[in-house]
């Protein structure tokens, strides 16, 4: 069954939110397992200001054919080091995961 990823940042400052987002299609054009795409899809969204987002203000999106598949881009995806790395000092805390079955 596959598996929907939400992913919602804390992007410190509004004008970082542009570059996550591009990011993200960085992640949907670049994501290599066994020399192949394996993400089935991928997106993000800056959130509609609202007092009960508790501060989350980009939410990013994957989805993917099972759970070793998410185990992969957590661990091991170069896609997702590069995303990570990028948005290390511009998101407050760790992101909120949740994992959805759909």
């Amino acid at each position: 069954m596959p598996i929907q990823r939400m992913t919602c940042f804390k992007v410190k400052n509004e004008d970082d939110i542009q570059g996550l987002i591009e990011q993200y299609q960085s992640v949907s054009e670049t994501n290599q397992k066994d020399g192949k795409p394996y993400i089935l899809e991928t997106s993000s969204r800056k959130a509609i200001d609202d007092p009960r987002n508790a501060g989350y203000n980009l939410i990013g999106i994957t989805k993917f054919a099972n759970m070793e598949d998410v185990q992969y881009y957590d661990e091991t995806c170069e896609a997702h080091q590069k995303l990570k790395a990028f948005a290390k000092d511009k998101v407050a805390g760790p992101p909120l995961v949740l994992h959805l079955d759909v």
